[in-house]
């Protein structure tokens, strides 16, 4: 992926500067472990979903809302990830 670099520190910065503080802290705390684990599909996929509305990305996380396919793995692992 060209600008793998480019990419991590841009999606990184939208994980913990959200504007919802419980978002920051999902999504941050989790991609500043395991973004540099990721495969370029992955991170493709997760710079696509942040860019999704905060409510609906929380709402996700905590199942209050249907997942889309799309986001159902990746919101799993961010599940997982903090033992919810």
């Amino acid at each position: 992926m060209k600008n793998k670099e480019l990419l991590i520190k841009t999606v990184l910065y939208r994980s913990l500067h959200r504007g919802c503080k419980e978002t920051d802290i999902l999504l941050g705390l989790f991609a500043q472990n395991k973004i540099n684990t990721f495969s370029d599909e992955a991170l493709e996929l997760y710079s696509k979903m942040v860019l999704e509305d905060d409510v609906f990305i929380y709402d996700w996380i905590l199942q209050k809302i249907p997942t889309p396919n799309q986001y159902q793995n990746l919101v799993q692992s961010i599940r997982q990830f903090h033992n919810l």
